[in-house]
């Protein structure tokens, strides 16, 4: 390790923090091609042969490697054995991905906490260097999974130790994951050798066989300039010139192309069979050994065509594989060849492999034109690749089927499921471009139709626009035929996408979204089914709840029971529920499909059904389960890179935090929200963000804010109704109550027709805000009668509250303590004893002469505990074990034991036997 004394011992030193504090550490070794990364990770390996440590290892492919998880079976394959003790779904998700056994597409953040549950499982017996060579050239599934595991090694005694390329002022580490450029990632760049050190590798070069000249030494060490495979190279080029021969003068060219120059000047001196056998191990770079001699054969080559190769040393035989001296010599005589020499070899390859999606690529390679078998072999393994949750190489598949595609509506089908296929894996910049590379060649309204549905879903998890109305309505009319009445249970499935598309987009002009709905919601209800179509109801529901509300409300408990193995349909139930404002409803449906969707391994829709129900638990006073449903939404989604989702989350959050007496976490949550979801145009994120920044602002006092806040709640309606009443006391505070009558009149109007005692609450609340007098104490008393039939405590206590405080002023000092006490008992009783609302309740309380009564309130969590804690406990409770907690709250099972470890003395409890009591203790219901 010549020169290289300092970036050795770094790596040694963090490897001892690694053993000592039993945390883990990400180190990425950094350079220029040819600068010694793998020498110095290689000569750091060997060093901790001796400390105990479990080494795992694997490398990237240059080219793209052509089936899903392969580096990630490389790297955990010496500990597969062990993946029994992982919970059951993980497990089967991992040895799925792996093509070890059968089973349903395994969801992608399972494969990621299985890979870690490995490595906890190894790392508690000893220590582990995870080392991965070339991460910029890993198949795309397995960088997923390193990156997730860089995110998530601080609490395992673990070392990642990654190499990637630099050059041209560059990084292959820009393109990774965030995590492998985060703050607390080690940065080991390695760079030139010294002067001093090149004379010193030189001389060991040199050491033996012919010397080079005064002249040609000094050329080399300019040429070179300190990159140690550039020594090497040159000097058996010029070795191979012969000892007198001087280095080509000229303009240098960068140190890559220098080098592959030089490896092509000894690959040129090779016998002709040698070199096509070269070449067939540049292009498959997967195969083994044997399997190279095999379409070698077809080539008319030999197996003595290998001594040569290895006799220049350009190649060794490393175990089953034929490994060439440096990535480098690959690029060169893959990039020196000719089409048609390349083709050749690919051709000879597809012919030996038995793994057909390795067989469909070559054979891909091997062609130039049009070619629909060859497409639809690539497609069938793209669904193969899919079927393992191979989601990103499935998605490159079909766009090399695409290519292939001879007719042109079948390229477009396969365009957009590579698109969609992309999404899917979190590849938001190859979707788009894949769409992009579609649009001009989608012509008919069904291919159209596809491309904007996935356009449309991309863009509500990214916060883009998702405006496919139009494609969705020249679809409708294409099925429709040229009477505009064939196939009419199709066309109303294709409108119900649109209804649920209209309400959940805001083009930033209510007008403009309200004819929209309008537009949808007439098309809809034109088709004539002649009898109840589930799709058709729940889709005018959502568009038109006051003119549905008679006619669905009565059906809902039904759909609730009937629709429980549609899970779609069971989605729109609980949109139509919400917009009907029957919130018990809509929370059985979501937590329905938060539970469906947990057990089927579908975490991104895991995260989106929890934040939508965590805001009905708020609603509903369940703080506790309102903390713990947001901030798994929360985690699931950044996990999954759905900001949108998280965006969503964060706000409910807000609101949570604020109620339960934590207003610097909301201010958190709030500013996280927003930098999540920056110009999106999903209204249901717009609106709920727009809620919660004026409740902040509300609770800090800056009523102009508040209003101006909460004006943007209008771009949903549900959310528009939910906060009338925080609308109405912005207005007021801030001396503008007229801005609020419209809309109160709308909310008004929408309570009397859908018969909410929810929302007469907050109607008659500020209608009391807004009136004097006598006038005022009617509207409070008509919303406190209706509190007392609606199932949402908070705003119960709000109203309490507000009275009290008006009969306080009143002077009417007794009935004040009356509705005062009430508002800080209901407060305390759902959780929120510390939010301000209780605070404030409590001050007035001792304003009008009475002590706040009542001992310490239960929190929405156990004060010490988090929300993870809570959810953890709360699941062991219920008698779950850590493997079962694992699989439903998405962890590994030793990140369960390692939470529980911290509960228990939180609770002063000793055992889980005891936990059901000490969070009844604490006022908490162990269940759900």
């Amino acid at each position: 390790m010549i020169g290289r004394e300092a970036e050795l011992s770094r790596l040694q030193d963090l490897l001892q923090l690694v053993v000592t504090s039993g945390t883990g550490r990400v180190a990425v070794v950094e350079g220029e091609a040819g600068i010694g990364k793998s020498a110095l990770v290689d000569a750091f390996t060997a060093t901790t042969a001796a400390a105990g440590v479990r080494r795992l290892r694997c490398a990237g492919f240059q080219r793209q490697a052509l089936a899903g998880f392969a580096a990630l079976h490389e790297l955990l394959h010496p500990v597969l054995a062990q993946a029994g003790t992982l919970p059951p779904r993980q497990e089967a998700a991992l040895l799925t991905a792996f093509g070890l056994q059968e089973g349903p597409v395994p969801d992608r953040l399972l494969i990621c906490l299985a890979a870690l549950g490995l490595l906890e499982e190894t790392a508690a017996a000893q220590p582990v260097l995870l080392v991965v060579e070339d991460l910029a050239w890993l198949d795309a599934s397995s960088a997923e999974v390193i990156g997730f595991l860089a995110r998530r090694l601080q609490e395992v005694p673990v070392l990642l130790v990654a190499t990637v390329r630099t050059g041209g002022g560059t990084s292959d580490l820009e393109a990774l994951d965030p995590a492998l450029q985060d703050s607390t990632t080690a940065r080991v760049p390695v760079r030139p050798l010294s002067p001093e050190h090149s004379e010193q590798l030189l001389d060991a070069l040199t050491a033996s066989g012919d010397q080079l000249t005064a002249t040609a030494r000094r050329r080399v060490l300019e040429e070179a300039g300190g990159n140690p495979l550039a020594l090497r190279e040159f000097t058996n080029a010029l070795r191979a010139r012969g000892a007198g021969e001087q280095p080509p003068a000229g303009a240098p060219l960068p140190t890559t192309r220098r080098l592959e120059a030089a490896f092509l000047g000894e690959v040129a001196d090779l016998p002709a069979g040698s070199r096509t056998l070269l070449l067939l191990a540049a292009a498959g770079e997967e195969a083994s050994l044997s399997q190279l001699l095999s379409a070698g054969r077809a080539l008319g080559l030999v197996p003595q065509d290998l001594t040569p190769l290895e006799r220049a040393e350009l190649v060794e035989v490393a175990g089953h594989r034929l490994q060439l001296r440096h990535p480098l010599l690959r690029s060169a005589v893959y990039g020196a060849a000719s089409a048609i020499e390349r083709a050749e070899v690919h051709r000879a390859l597809a012919g030996t492999f038995l793994d057909s999606a390795r067989a469909a690529w070559h054979r891909a390679a091997a062609t130039f034109g049009p070619d629909e078998p060859v497409a639809a072999e690539l497609e069938a393994a793209a669904t193969r690749a899919s079927e393992r949750g191979a989601r990103a190489e499935a998605a490159t598949a079909l766009h090399r089927a695409a290519e292939l595609s001879p007719d042109a509506e079948e390229r477009v089908r396969r365009l957009v499921l590579a698109a969609e296929l992309a999404r899917q894996a979190g590849s938001v910049q190859q979707s788009r471009q894949l769409l992009q590379e579609a649009e001009p060649l989608a012509r008919t309204p069904q291919r159209r139709f596809e491309l904007s549905q996935v356009r449309g879903v991309l863009g509500t998890y990214t916060g883009t626009d998702t405006d496919n109305t139009a494609e969705q309505f020249a679809f409708a009319r294409a099925l429709g035929g040229p009477s505009g009445t064939e196939r009419p249970r199709e066309r109303v499935r294709v409108l119900a996408a649109a209804a649920y598309g209209a309400i959940n987009r805001t083009s930033g002009d209510p007008a403009l979204d309200a004819a929209a709905r309008r537009e949808v919601r007439d098309a809809l209800a034109a088709v004539d089914l002649g009898d109840w179509d589930d799709y058709q109801q729940l889709g005018l529901a959502v568009l038109d709840p006051l003119a549905r509300v008679a006619v669905l409300r009565p059906e809902l408990p039904r759909l609730v029971r009937s629709l429980a193995e549609d899970l779609p349909l069971m989605l729109g139930l609980a949109h139509a529920a919400e917009h009907l404002q029957d919130l018990g409803t809509a929370l059985t449906a979501w937590a329905f499909t938060a539970e469906e969707f947990t057990r089927s391994g579908s975490a991104g829709d895991v995260s989106q059904s929890l934040s939508l129900s965590a805001n009905l638990r708020l609603i509903a006073g369940q703080t506790a389960e309102a903390l713990v449903e947001g901030e798994s939404a929360r985690r699931l989604a950044l996990d999954l890179e759905l900001p949108v989702v998280a965006a969503s989350a964060e706000a409910g959050l807000v609101r949570t935090h604020l109620v339960t007496g934590r207003p610097a976490e909301a201010e958190a949550a709030l500013r996280r929200s927003r930098e999540l979801y920056p110009g999106t145009q999903v209204s249901l994120v717009v609106a709920s963000t727009s809620w919660s920044a004026g409740l902040l602002a509300l609770h800090q006092r800056r009523y102009g804010d508040a209003l101006a806040e909460l004006r943007g709640t209008s771009r949903h309606p549900v959310f528009a109704q939910w906060a009338i009443a925080d609308l109405t006391e912005a207005a007021v505070r801030n001396g503008q109550p007229g801005v609020v009558e419209q809309p109160l009149a709308d909310v008004e109007h929408a309570a009397d027709v859908l018969d909410s005692a929810h929302l007469r609450v907050l109607v008659h609340r500020s209608r009391a805000l807004l009136s004097a007098g006598a006038q005022a104490q009617e509207h409070y008393r008509a919303a406190l009668a209706a509190a007392a039939d609606s199932a949402a405590p908070v705003e119960r206590a709000r109203t309490h509250l507000l009275y009290g405080e008006w009969l306080r002023r009143a002077r009417r000092v007794r009935e004040a303590r009356e509705h005062l006490s009430a508002a800080l008992t209901t407060l305390q009783a759902v959780g929120a004893g510390s939010g301000s609302l209780a605070v404030r309740a409590a001050a007035e309380l001792r304003a009008a002469g009475a002590a706040p009564a009542g001992g310490p309130a239960p929190a929405a969590a156990p004060p010490s505990l988090t929300a993870q804690e809570l959810q953890i406990a709360r699941l062991a409770a219920q008698g779950l074990t850590n493997k079962e907690i694992a699989d439903r709250v998405y962890l590994s099972h030793r990140t369960v034991s390692s939470h529980l470890y911290k509960v228990f003395p939180k609770l002063g409890i000793a055992n889980r036997h005891q936990l059901r009591e000490a969070l009844r203790g604490d006022g908490f219901s162990s269940s759900g």
